[in-house]
């Protein structure tokens, strides 16, 4: 049994990100914050988000610059100032949320958080901006 919409012979199963949707995401995201600088990182208990320890989080990306965004498959590649690079896959339930003073972006899995206060009870990460942009990662089910 198949679950899922045939299109043309490709099954799409209606919750994880198919290629196109993750370009998408990273030319959103290109647009939105690359040259800004990471002002704070918030972990909301999700440990698999950074592995790596807090202090170590924040050294390598508090105070880098947001050089490029890219993609190798669905998986979005966020080149850092510092010489790291931030890896980011969306699983079958994270999404991406930008808020600026003037802007509201969201993408990937869709539920109330789009239109939520943030952070709210599916957020793992917040990455806070030199100039007032937020960024979150949302996970329903702390996979991605």
């Amino acid at each position: 049994m198949v679950i899922g919409i045939e299109k043309e012979g490709v099954v799409y199963n209606g919750r994880m990100p198919e290629l196109p949707e993750v370009e998408t995401i990273r030319r959103g995201l290109s647009t939105l914050v690359v040259g800004k600088t990471v002002c704070g990182v918030h972990n909301y208990d999700s440990p698999k988000s950074f592995p790596n320890a807090p202090e170590e989080v924040w050294k390598f990306v508090v105070g880098s610059r947001f050089c490029a965004v890219k993609r190798r498959a669905k998986v979005l590649l966020v080149e850092l100032s510092s010489g790291y690079t931030l890896v980011v896959h969306l699983k079958m339930t994270g999404q991406i949320i930008v808020i600026s003073d003037h802007e509201r972006w969201g993408a990937g899995h869709p539920n109330d958080s789009f239109v939520r206060e943030l952070p709210d009870s599916t957020t793992r990460e917040r990455i806070d901006f030199s100039d007032g942009t937020r960024l979150y990662f949302n996970d329903l089910r702390k996979f991605g």
